[in-house]
């Protein structure tokens, strides 16, 4: 027999009206603190939805910055005659790669003030118009934020509209998480009164349910029951900053039932007390009704107060039992949530390893308990090296593969039952290992109860040896390594702040050695690491204040014909520091990325010369620029040699790119593919340093090389050392054989340049001849040279060294 029907029996007024006083209050009460946690949940919703339109915004702002400023350069420009015809080309160009960049921006548009289009990047979304000003819009099953602006850029010059529309992917993820993890549907309206939902019936609902709620979208936030598909849903739309308002579906939880139950668990308790007496009816109502409300009470409480773990069970199959299942399922859905936003907290979304904020709980919570034993804390602090070049060359998705299988690779290298799980962000004493990713590229390793530094060493030995194997994203084989600093505690700290920033000191000194490697922090990596940062940020600024400048070294001719050959060498004049060598700055400008700046200005400049000398009408003429391994391997510097090629009418046969053995290993595919589009524009190709790679014969046969450059070790020595020489006349053999030319490089004195004449060798280069100068006392020299030679010879002799 149900409640109800035993309650029915003794349901006089005696009973009757304190059970209802009893029913409103508790009913009232707890539909209450269920309208609050509802309430708070949406709220939490719109401040999601929000942060992540907030985002998008600023990213669309950034953007719309970054496309004003091309535009004024890109207009600037038409003062040069050479590039008035193909402004418009190269602004296109320039869009299409900040398309490249920036993936998320779908189409860019810029338009003349009479509405003709002035170029555009990009495919326009389907079935959208125009909006002015911004819109949020749907397209295909996706959300977009379209904008639509003017331009001024000058006084003189007409106004321009800027079109852009984004997608707002990280909108569209946050939507289906909280549809598939708690059942609740996010919808968006925008400006217009449209709903951005694919499914037209429940669209067509809403505007229904829409149209009953009184007040402005824009002021205030309104909700109320909806019904669909036979399924009850709590409807709240809250207002969100912007020309948009959020639509929130979640279950409705039933409050008439909690009511008819409570209703009748007074009846019951009613029943008793008229057949066993007041002191039965007492003990009853304790039993079926006090108690389970108490529950009820401590559960919803414990959900208030974010307590999510204690879980409320009754074996019971009537009214109360649904009522307790109906409000565990309701725990349980909080908790998920509440799990969910603390893996957002404390963990890392790409990688699923622990990320900043619960590295450096862990921390704390291991100085804790190292205070009162004998062990000590190692932290691991490393970034990857040349990851920005893999990132930006081969894209963000690749990007983020790699960190992925980094991660896994890092677990493989501490052993497993080590490792703090991704599931738990309690330290126990179980563990001795926690792996974290700070952000971009950096990782941290933490390890415990170990006896001394050389247990950490073994682990960085471990974590390198395991990252120098190659990595594979889709048909690209990539190799990478990484750089790793070290700091021990109690020895170089004794706060987690300070034991990072000394790791991270020791991580940039392992990289200022040849990266690859680890280093323990010692208190004197502060000041040179201080100066390094210090000329790190200089360099930023050094090509706007025209600090950069190119040198140029001959390269004579041992078999006849007059031929300019010159190879470029990039020099840093520093205001303070003066001449700064080329070995610190070009791996520092590696390291930040800055070298694509640097390598694309040297081909400018390259070609500016070229253009000069061909002025002069200098012929034959040929001048080389060195490409940076991280160009070859990440960049495109293509398009900046086809530019260039066009700019200053250089033939393409004029210039020459040098490439070496190493910077052909890191991404292979990438490198042949780009030197044979290279080579298809009739640029010459250079091999340098050839004989201190690896594979250097397979390299001849699969790369379309031209020219060899006989690396200076082979050279320093090769009257002193037989074998040197052996090995350079089979150089110069293969070479011939294959139709390549030969340079010699680092040729110092008469023996050398006498032995390289006499086996055949095409060039030399060196201070026996010229050190490098810069463009017009290069060419005065190599000039003054010729001029000084008999007007028939077919052999040069010995060059008579001018000075320099």
């Amino acid at each position: 027999m149900k409640l109800q029907t035993k309650f029915f029996i003794i349901l006089v007024l005696l009973v009757l009206v304190p059970s209802l006083v009893i029913i409103s209050l508790t009913k009232g009460r707890f539909s209450s603190m269920v309208e609050v946690s509802t309430q708070k949940q949406v709220g939490m919703f719109a401040e999601q939805v929000s942060w992540s339109i907030q985002s998008s915004e600023e990213a669309l702002a950034d953007l719309q910055q970054t496309i004003a400023q091309i535009l004024i350069e890109s207009e600037n420009a038409v003062t040069d005659p050479r590039v008035e015809t193909s402004w418009i080309v190269h602004l296109t160009a320039q869009l299409d790669q900040l398309r490249q960049e920036q993936p998320f921006a779908r189409y860019i548009e810029i338009k003349h003030e009479n509405g003709k289009v002035l170029t555009h990047s990009g495919y326009p979304l389907q079935n959208l118009q125009n909006h002015p000003g911004r819109a949020f819009l749907q397209s295909d099953g996706h959300l977009f934020l379209s904008s639509t602006q003017s331009l001024p850029l000058n006084a003189t010059s007409e106004n321009y509209h800027l079109r852009i529309d984004i997608g707002l992917d990280n909108l569209e993820r946050l939507i289906k998480t909280t549809r598939r993890k708690s059942h609740t549907m996010l919808m968006l309206q925008n400006a217009d009164h449209d709903i951005l939902i694919d499914d037209s019936s429940l669209a067509s609902a809403l505007d229904s349910a829409l149209a009953l709620i009184s007040g402005n979208i824009g002021t205030a936030n309104h909700s109320q029951a909806f019904t669909w598909n036979r399924s009850s849903f709590h409807l709240n739309q809250q207002s969100l900053s912007g020309q948009a308002s959020l639509i929130v579906l979640s279950p409705n939880l039933n409050e008439e039932v909690f009511s008819e139950n409570l209703y009748s668990q007074l009846s019951y308790v009613a029943v008793i007390s008229l057949l066993f007496s007041l002191f039965i009816i007492h003990g009853m109502t304790t039993a079926l009704i006090t108690q389970p409300l108490k529950q009820f009470q401590n559960l919803v409480k414990n959900i208030m107060d974010g307590n999510l773990k204690q879980r409320l069970t009754m074996n019971r199959s009537d009214e109360v039992g649904q009522l307790s299942d109906s409000l565990e399922d309701l725990r349980k859905h909080l908790q998920d949530t509440s799990q969910h936003i603390e893996e957002l907290a404390y963990f890392d979304t790409l990688t699923g390893l622990p990320n900043k904020v619960n590295f450096i709980d862990t921390i704390q919570k291991l100085i804790e308990k190292s205070n009162s034993s004998r062990h000590h804390v190692a932290i691991l602090f490393f970034d990857l090296d040349n990851f920005k070049h893999v990132n930006d060359g081969l894209g963000h998705e690749l990007g983020d593969t790699l960190l992925m299988q980094v991660g896994a690779r890092l677990k493989e290298s501490i052993r497993s039952h080590d490792v703090l799980s991704n599931s738990s962000r309690e330290w126990n004493d179980e563990n001795d290992a926690m792996i974290a990713r700070l952000g971009g590229d950096e990782f941290t390793v933490v390890l415990s109860k170990i006896g001394s530094a050389g247990e950490a060493a073994k682990v960085a030995e471990r974590i390198l040896q395991r990252l120098s194997q190659s990595f594979l994203l889709k048909d690209s084989e990539i190799f990478i390594s990484a750089s790793i600093g070290i700091s021990m505690f109690p020895k170089d700290g004794n706060t987690p702040e300070i034991l990072l920033k000394n790791a991270d000191l020791a991580m940039y000194s392992a990289k200022s050695n040849g990266k690859n490697n680890f280093r323990f922090y010692d208190a004197q990596m502060n000041t040179p690491m201080l100066e390094r940062i210090e000329l790190e940020s200089s360099m930023r600024t050094a090509l706007e204040n025209h600090e950069f400048l190119l040198h140029f070294q001959p390269k004579i001719p041992l078999n006849g014909g007059h031929r300019y050959e010159y190879e470029t060498l990039m020099r840093w004049q520093h205001p303070t520091r003066g001449m700064i060598s080329p070995g610190l700055f070009i791996p520092m400008a590696e390291d930040c990325g800055y070298i694509q700046n640097l390598g694309d200005w040297a081909i400018e400049q390259c070609c500016m010369q070229i253009e000069q000398w061909n002025q002069r009408d200098i012929k034959p003429l040929s001048v080389s620029v060195n490409l940076s391994p991280v160009q070859l391997n990440y960049g495109n510097p293509l398009q900046t040699i086809k530019r260039c090629l066009a700019i200053y009418k250089v033939e393409p046969h004029q210039l020459e790119i040098e490439i070496t053995e190493s910077g052909l290993m890191q991404n292979e595919n990438h490198a042949i593919n780009l030197l044979r589009d290279i080579k298809a524009l009739g640029v010459r190709i250079a091999l340098d340093d050839f004989g201190t790679g690896y594979s250097s014969l397979a390299y001849l046969l699969r790369f379309p090389i031209d020219t060899l450059k006989i690396d200076r070790a082979f050279i320093k020595d090769l009257e002193h050392n037989e074998e040197s020489l052996i090995v350079l006349e089979t150089i110069i053999s293969l070479a011939k054989r294959l139709n390549l030319e030969v340079v010699a490089e680092g040729v110092e004195t008469e023996e050398q340049f006498k032995l390289l004449k006499d086996r055949d060798c095409d060039y030399i280069q060196g201070f026996y001849f010229s050190k490098p100068l810069i463009a017009e006392e290069a060419m005065d020299y190599v000039v003054e040279y010729f001029n000084a030679l008999p007007e028939t010879i077919s052999v040069f002799p010995a060059p008579r060294r001018l000075p320099n």
